[in-house]
């Protein structure tokens, strides 16, 4: 009954919203060749926008001789690649003239890279951004009006919640109880679990990581908390360890979830659980090797991402940073979108080997987390022949330990020098998040 008097007050208080959520549940059941279609026209009409509103898009076409009014989705090679710097040198060149200043509304990064990006989105596509979350989480066994809990660090998402307003409507309204992964122990932690146990969220969100830590923490201490109908991680890469503790102590369904601040919700699993569909209706992604050459299916690329929808400050070919694979074969579940077949972690993130491999760390197992008496660990690279990594050791680590992680790292990357540093904690990056690989040595590198 609160259920259904929720979804009420959603659709008095937010009617845009719910348009859009039931055009794009429809638009995903569209046949592939109808969707690449649509994505197509929707990309003309981006870029003929940018070429006629947009100072710097209008001097990248008189360069290349393009018409602005007739430029087409083909022409979008004559597009260069951007940087976050790039946008942020001269931001002013980059807003449409067409734009009025109330259309602009404000966003920034989370600042996990160090460098916090202020940026502006379509006063027009908030509402279409929040309905298209709202399609992958009904992916995942919730349905608009149910509860659900946000494990999350970014505080412009928190902040509501400090407000007699903002807690009304997360409670009555959007349903939602939003709980800060940016400082958590136990006693936080065991807060939470009383919060979860009352609130009995049927959905819960949050940082792979940060779920992880508190499935770990669940377990441990052998607290039960009702399991929700599904769970979705976002925001970092979901290691195969994140993955088997949350699913080991929540035995719900998990879906992985790739986005972004200045993209939303890029791709997501659906039921099936296989690869993340990409939401080719609100941004088209292209998938490039280190020369900016286009990847071919199962070959892993930069991801390089252009949002269909904002049209205030269009990013178009936005450099993400991001790896990633796109996958040949269609999903079983019948929805007409392309498949990432995963998110492979960061340009940033790639740890490079003087002979000559390198590799995007999604499994920390990979590089001796496994290893007794590591409680946890953070590799740095800033040269290509030197890494320090950070370990939090526990009880069990001894000079035998030390000795094995050695032998694993140059095992995989060959003769480089490697600093051991043992500390008493990894601080997390402003975002909140823990990144397991800090690396100033890329092949994505401009």
């Amino acid at each position: 009954m609160i259920g259904l008097a929720s979804r009420t007050l959603l659709q008095m208080r937010r009617p845009d919203r719910m348009r859009h959520f039931k055009l794009l549940e429809a638009a995903q059941w569209l046949p592939a060749d109808d969707l690449a279609t649509l994505s197509r026209d929707n990309l003309t009409a981006l870029l003929r926008h940018a070429a006629q509103q947009v100072p710097y898009y209008g001097q990248v076409c008189s360069e290349a001789g393009l018409d602005p009014s007739t430029v087409t989705a083909d022409d979008l090679d004559h597009f260069p690649r951007l940087t976050k710097t790039d946008l942020m040198e001269d931001q002013a060149r980059f807003f449409a003239g067409n734009a009025a200043a109330t259309d602009r509304v404000p966003n920034a990064t989370g600042g996990s890279s160090g460098v916090w990006f202020n940026f502006f989105v379509d006063r027009s596509s908030v509402e279409r951004r929040t309905a298209n979350a709202m399609r992958g989480m009904v992916w995942a066994g919730w349905k608009p009006g149910e509860k659900q809990a946000v494990l999350w660090g970014h505080p412009r998402d928190n902040k509501t919640t400090h407000s007699l307003r903002g807690r009304l409507m997360a409670s009555l309204v959007h349903r939602s109880v939003n709980l800060n992964a940016y400082d958590m122990d136990d006693a936080v932690l065991a807060d939470y679990a009383r919060r979860l146990k009352a609130w009995k969220p049927v959905m819960i969100r949050g940082y792979a990581s940060a779920l992880a830590f508190l499935a770990d923490y669940l377990t441990r201490e052998g607290v039960d908390v009702p399991a929700p109908r599904g769970i979705i991680s976002s925001a970092e890469t979901l290691t195969d360890e994140h993955r088997a503790s949350i699913e080991g102590y929540f035995g719900c369904r998990l879906l992985n979830r790739y986005g972004s601040r200045e993209f939303a919700d890029i791709a997501h699993q659906c039921e099936q659980v296989a690869g993340l569909h990409i939401f080719t209706d609100r941004v088209h992604v292209e998938i490039l090797r280190p020369d900016g050459s286009a990847c071919d299916p199962g070959e892993r690329g930069e991801i390089v991402i252009t949002d269909l929808e904002n049209r205030v400050m269009p990013f178009i070919r936005y450099r993400t940073g991001d790896l990633g694979r796109i996958q040949a074969a269609p999903c079983s579940c019948g929805r007409g979108f392309p498949l990432l077949e995963a998110v492979e972690g960061r340009t940033s993130e790639l740890i490079v080997g003087r002979n000559g491999k390198y590799y995007s760390c999604q499994s920390p197992r990979l590089f001796g987390a496994d290893i007794p008496g590591i409680g946890q660990m953070q590799l740095i690279q800033d040269t290509l022949a030197e890494i320090e990594i950070r370990i939090v050791p526990d009880d069990r680590w001894t000079e035998e330990s030390r000795a094995s992680l050695i032998a694993r790292m140059t095992g995989l990357l060959g003769d480089i020098n490697l600093t051991i540093s043992l500390v008493d904690e990894i601080p997390p990056a402003p975002s909140g998040k823990y990144p397991f690989t800090i690396s100033r040595v890329s092949p994505f590198s401009r």
